[in-house]
């Protein structure tokens, strides 16, 4: 005789199954980008296209809200409440008692029907996880040893009168935003589908911070006397920084270009009496994807008039330590904003933005060992304590990772009893030095060399440029492998912010077209002392440029602008030796500058990079609501995409093959 199954019973089995499937399907990765997997069910598609029934949707006015869900405590027992929110997975225990999670973005409520009537049962057993409901009930106390203590609501739970289903979810939603972090589908599918990815906790948390990050920011520069003011996203193409995104017109052959930054605007702000400026900027670069970067990001953007470096960086530091505090209740003073040159950066770190979190610097021992190299060279010196407990594998894929298996200028050994005092015999080139047995001890005890430790050495150009020197990218690999190993330990919770300054004006031009380009910008001032060097020497011209750096990463970067025409123009047409079309396309500037210019100064914040930091995210991605995914491609609307040829043709353009190009 065949057993008979309750509607309750089996709609309790659905949710155990789905629930197991989750926690054992491996996420499948969707092959085409441009295949969406996700459907309302072929049922409803067809009431769509046919009829209209949306008898599972509740029509009519239904109760106001009273509480959010995160509110209710012991203190609201006995109240009478009600509630809206997204419905998780049922737990039906039997016919009489059925617990239903209801979440909103405050928190989460355990709702309960206890024996109540059939209706209500039914209604609970059409329930989809993620339907949109309201829910009216009592709060009671849960009974003595089931409070939850992991949960703020925990302590109660709300015995269930009546629920309104405003709009049931689908049945084949692609992941739940409550499933277990380690069950959820990889992040391309997760980014097709952001809202309900955005559904989750993490998420809603980082993006509600941002909102409180910028306001916190907003609120102090007003307080401060800034004036806040938009500037066009419409611009024109320019010849620095990296590659723009290009709009078409509609007359031929013109275009605008989206801003890198408001760089020039904030600079004719200046001139136009505006002597304190911010934005919360829109920014624009047609840049390849990382970790750390989108095509469009957001920046903090300052300018102010008759300031000097310090000011400004005075001004920065106040409302650091001000989102530092509303964010993670963490106090910052001045101290924690120290100062370093450049050059200090590069000698001793190996890179213009230090992470200064753990020790292990670099040290230069040319001194010791200058017979084997030459005038324009200098050795680099790493000590790595216990470094000696990497294997030869781990320093071989650092090799490959750095591309430094055919560097003949790179050598490390690993110090033993042995060969503690004649280890740069070891070194590769080191080994020719008439110096070998008279240096060992010196340099032993003065950058405290011991058995177990690991030595590497390189020869590089004296010259330091750029951002990083290949020491200073082995010092951060190496790091890294030391703390998944667990012999370098560095607290999560610790801030590490410092001033990096003094950078050299002008770098050697990257594309060799050119002898010079702008090391950041072509805007930037020299420092006074130096203003005789343009003509006689730019490699030695510092710049007032200044980074604000924050545990290894760039999170702002400013200077003191140029404000005499005459200095702009000759850095244009004879350092920088741009074309005279070229530098026409800054004449606005000039123009405005020669109008009575007040000297002047600014910085910008790439505020995504600091949220990730604030949020301990390994991704910007994760601190905005709606990013692009690899090529800069928008899942969830599926763009860039085609336009139609009567679109082309309006604005005067043809799609050519990139091979014909």
């Amino acid at each position: 005789m065949a057993t008979r199954v309750s509607p309750l019973a089996r709609s309790a089995c659905i949710a155990f199954l789905r629930q197991q499937t989750i926690r054992t399907a491996k996420p499948k990765r969707l092959q085409n980008a441009n295949i969406r997997t996700f459907r309302s069910s072929t049922q409803h598609y067809k009431q769509e296209l046919q009829s209209y029934k949306d008898s599972d949707r509740y029509h009519g006015q239904y109760p106001q809200r009273t509480h959010l869900c995160g509110d209710l405590r012991a203190d609201n027992e006995g109240h009478h409440v009600v509630l809206n929110g997204w419905v998780q997975s049922p737990r039906a225990m039997s016919q009489d008692l059925i617990f239903i999670p209801l979440r909103d973005a405050s928190g989460t409520t355990q709702l309960v029907f206890r024996s109540g009537s059939p209706e209500l049962r039914a209604e609970i057993q059409r329930l989809t996880p993620e339907s949109v409901v309201c829910a009216e009930g009592i709060v009671m106390k849960r009974p003595d040893g089931m409070s939850n203590k992991q949960q703020s609501t925990g302590a109660i739970e709300v015995e269930l009168k009546r629920i309104y289903c405003l709009n049931p979810a689908s049945s084949s939603l692609p992941f739940w935003p409550s499933q277990p972090a380690t069950t959820l589908p990889n992040e391309e599918v997760r980014l097709r589908y952001r809202y309900l990815d955005l559904r989750r906790p993490e998420l809603q948390k980082n993006i509600r911070l941002r909102s409180v990050v910028i306001n916190t920011v907003r609120q102090h520069l007003i307080d401060n006397g800034f004036t806040e003011i938009e500037t066009p996203t419409l611009f024109k193409s320019t010849p620095e920084g990296a590659r723009e995104f290009i709009v078409p017109t509609r007359k031929p052959g013109a275009f605008y270009a989206l801003p890198q930054s408001p760089q020039q605007h904030k600079q004719m702000l200046m001139a136009a009496g505006f002597d304190r400026y911010f934005q919360v900027a829109r920014c624009f670069r047609d840049e390849d994807l990382r970790a750390d970067r989108q095509p469009e990001f957001t920046q903090i953007d300052l300018e102010m008039s008759f300031i000097t470096a310090k000011e400004l960086q005075e001004i920065v530091q106040g409302f650091v330590t001000a989102i530092w505090k509303k964010a993670l209740n963490v106090e910052l003073d001045a101290s924690h904003f120290p100062h370093m040159t450049y050059h200090e950066a590069m000698l001793n770190y190996g890179s213009d933005k230090p992470d200064v979190r753990f020790d292990m610097k670099i040290k230069d021992i040319t001194n010791y060992l200058s017979d084997v190299i030459e005038k324009d060279s200098a050795l680099d010196c790493l000590v790595v304590k216990q470094g000696s407990k990497l294997t030869g594998s781990e320093l071989k894929n650092m090799q490959k990772a750095l591309e430094l298996v055919d560097e003949k200028d790179f050598a490390f050994v690993k110090i033993n009893e042995n060969n503690i005092n004649s280890w740069p015999s070891k070194c590769g080139r080191l080994k020719h030095s008439n110096q070998i047995g008279q240096v060992e001890a010196d340099m032993n005890n003065k950058m405290d060399i011991q058995v177990g430790d690991l030595v590497l050495v390189h020869k590089r150009e004296s010259y330091l440029n750029g951002g990083n020197t290949l020491m200073g990218r082995v010092r951060l690999h190496l790091a890294n492998l030391l703390q998944e190993k667990g012999l370098l330990k560095i607290d999560p919770n610790t801030y590490k912010f410092l001033w990096i300054e003094s950078f050299p004006l002008f770098s050697p031009d990257e594309q060799n077209i050119r002898t010079w380009q702008a090391t950041h910008h072509p805007f930037t001032a020299p420092f006074d002392e130096d203003i005789p060097l343009l003509t006689t020497d730019p490699a030695k011209v510092r710049g007032q440029h200044y980074d604000l750096v924050l545990n290894g990463m760039e999170i702002g970067g400013g200077s003191i602008r140029i404000h005499s025409p005459i200095m702009q123009r000759f850095i244009f047409d004879h350092v920088l030796q741009l074309e005279k079309h070229e530098y026409q396309r800054f004449d606005h500037l000039l123009d405005a500058l020669s109008a009575g210019c007040p000297p002047h100064g600014g910085i910008a914040l790439g505020f995504d990079r600091l949220m990730s930091i604030l949020c301990n995210t390994s991704s910007i991605r994760d601190v905005i609501a709606f990013p692009k995914a690899a090529g800069g491609k928008d899942l969830v609307v599926n763009s860039p995409s085609e336009v139609s040829p009567d679109q082309l043709k309006e604005y005067y353009l043809q799609v050519v093959d990139k091979d014909n190009v």
